[in-house]
Parts: structure tokens; sequence; C-alpha cells
């Protein structure tokens, strides 16, 4: 896991950090997980292969990625429903073929010294979940987005078979969940919970701008009722939302985050981990 420069920003934080004594969660209390958001995107093209093997080089804890559905049932990587804005085409996903899609390759190739520019057109193209699982499941654990599930029949069904085909279900040897599923659709995380309540699940909640977390008794307890955590516009976080998230052995993720003052303020807080395309964000220390 990080460890982080204690850079952090006084004590006026330090209240945030304080939870319940007793922490009946898979995720860990005491851990400060950076996520590597569609990759070590901020450098390579997200959902790509090169993004998600940069990530892994850039010690993320984890990758979180979007899955889709094709026309053949092969669970693909990539955020959009439709290919348009990341490739050099258009349609979508769930219209094509898998053997389709391996005819497109992302469209926005990234600089910067850290992307490696020696890869060829064909290290870009649109990948499937095992290709991923399998270029880089071996040191990175991953945090699986549900997507577009109402057009999606049956696609949490698809991802739990995935899972248990892959050994992706549990933890790795030391106690930290392979896979997390997230979504903004409850529905969709209520089934995957059905299906396999050992699966670590976090409810994604947005907030507008200015305006600061809350949940009401009612939905907070809904949610204990299938997930472990939630996922929350990081700018609406405050120290006493985590702490109250903490009490109901809820953890606490924030997303997007690509400002280093943000990220140890989150870390102050006590937030579980943070969402970033950055990886390397914050660096270890020495």
């Amino acid at each position: 896991m990080k460890k982080i420069a204690s850079v952090l920003i006084g004590t006026v934080l330090m209240s945030g950090c304080s939870m319940s004594s007793t922490w009946d969660n898979p995720i860990p209390k005491d851990e400060f997980l950076v996520v590597a958001h569609r990759g070590a995107s901020t450098y390579e093209p997200e959902n790509t292969l090169p993004a998600f093997k940069l990530a892994e080089n850039l010690d993320a804890d984890y990758i979180e990625l979007d899955i889709q559905l094709t026309k053949d049932g092969e669970l693909v990587v990539m955020h959009d429903k439709d290919v348009k804005r990341t490739t050099e085409s258009e349609g979508k996903i769930q219209q094509a073929t898998v053997a389709e899609l391996k005819q497109l390759t992302a469209d926005e190739k990234k600089g910067g010294e850290k992307a490696d520019h020696t890869l060829p057109e064909e290290a870009y193209k649109v990948p499937t979940l095992k290709e991923v699982i399998e270029a880089v499941g071996e040191r990175v654990h991953f945090i699986i987005e549900l997507k577009n599930t109402k057009e999606y029949i049956g696609i949490e069904a698809k991802l739990v078979e995935f899972m248990e085909e892959h050994a992706l279900i549990g933890p790795d040897q030391n106690g930290m969940p392979k896979v997390i599923v997230h979504s903004f659709n409850k529905r969709a995380l209520k089934q995957i919970h059905k299906l396999a309540p050992n699966i670590p699940l976090l409810q994604l909640i947005s907030f507008d701008e200015g305006e600061e977390a809350e949940v009401d008794e009612k939905e907070v307890q809904d949610i204990q009722t299938y997930a472990k955590g939630i996922g929350v516009t990081y700018e609406a976080l405050t120290p006493a939302f985590v702490n109250t998230m903490h009490g109901k052995n809820l953890a606490v993720f924030a997303y997007t985050v690509n400002d280093e003052t943000a990220a140890l303020r989150l870390q102050a807080m006590g937030v579980n981990g943070i969402h970033t395309d950055q990886p390397d964000l914050l660096k270890e220390e020495g």
C-alpha cells in the first residue's frame, strides 16, 4: 500500500480519522489505497492495456475499469456505451461483436515521459476483461464499474460467472479483496450481492458543486444491506461525513482526485482510498 509523506495539513482535519472500534469490513480501515482511474489515464489512453500496465508499474493498489457487453456476450473494457469518444469509429458496443471491436484502436495517443512510445498500434485495441486480468492481474487488483445495466440484461450474472471462473472472489494472501464492484445503479449492486454476497460492493454517489456530502439514515441503512462502502465526489467530502460512514462500517472512496493537496487533505480525513488518473500523484517517502 502507499506510504505517503506526512505533509498533512495540520491537525484541523484529523478529527475525521477516528472511527468505530469494531471494523467489520473486508476493505481495510488503516490503509490509504490509490486507485488508478481507468488505468494511468493521464499518461496513456483510458481503459487500454498500456494504461493498465503503466498503473501496475506505478504501484497502484487497484485499477478501476468499466465494463460493457458486446452483441455476442463478451465483457469488454470501455467507459462509454458508444465507441465514438475513445476510438476512430462510432456505434454502440452492444450492437458490435468482440471481433468487430477488435478492429478499433484508441483514438487519443498521449505523450509525456511515462508513456511507452515504442508500443505498436495493436497494443491500443479495445481490450476484453479477460485480457486485462491476464495482463496485470497478478500484482494489482481491480475495482470494476457496472454501467448501462438496463441495456445489458444479465450483465450482473455474467460478471459474477467471470469472477468465479478466474478466482477473483475473496481476499488475496494479504487479506485484500481481489475485486471490488461499484456502480451508481443500486438495483445492479443488489443483484450482484444476491448472486455472490462475498463480493465487496461500493455504492457510487454524486453531489453537485458546492454541496456537502450527506446521506440520510434510511439510505445508509439500505446501503448497509448490500454494500461495504461508498464512492463519493471528492469535493463534497468532510471529516464529519467520513467519520460517520466509518462508524457505520462503510468504507469511503473519493473520486476523481488529480491534485496533490486535495489528496493529502483526503488522507487526513481518513478516506479509505482515492481514484486518480495519476497513480503516482503521491510519492512514497524516501
